[in-house]
């Protein structure tokens, strides 16, 4: 049984939120297709609701709704009180979670 904690390690850097633990990251990427590197809760209506994927190079990754929804929840309680009104990418190398900009393109977490 994997061991992981409740919350992620906060960073002092402005942009990188947090990073989440090994573990968390390795459960997340076996739901998601094997070229995923970035995870981008998308913003929404009431907060995070989906989320997307991107290969590394920045390309589009397609998931299904319901994993994209699920990858957006798991990330949300693993580190509560991210601010709706900005995107946050999950690096899945690295485990780093930072804010961007809406517009930024994908793979600011790299």
């Amino acid at each position: 049984m994997l061991s992981r904690p409740r919350t992620a390690e906060v960073f002092s850097r402005p942009d990188e939120i947090a990073t989440v633990s090994p573990a968390f990251v390795e459960v997340l990427s076996g739901l998601l297709t094997p070229n995923a590197a970035i995870v981008r809760l998308d913003r929404g209506d009431g907060g995070f609701r989906t989320a997307s994927t991107f290969d590394a190079q920045g390309q589009h990754v397609p998931q299904p709704l319901a994993y994209r929804q699920a990858a957006a929840s798991w990330i949300v309680q693993r580190v509560p009180g991210l601010d709706p009104q900005l995107a946050h990418e999950l690096d899945l190398g690295t485990g780093r979670l930072v804010a961007v900009a809406a517009d930024e393109p994908a793979v600011a977490a790299a």
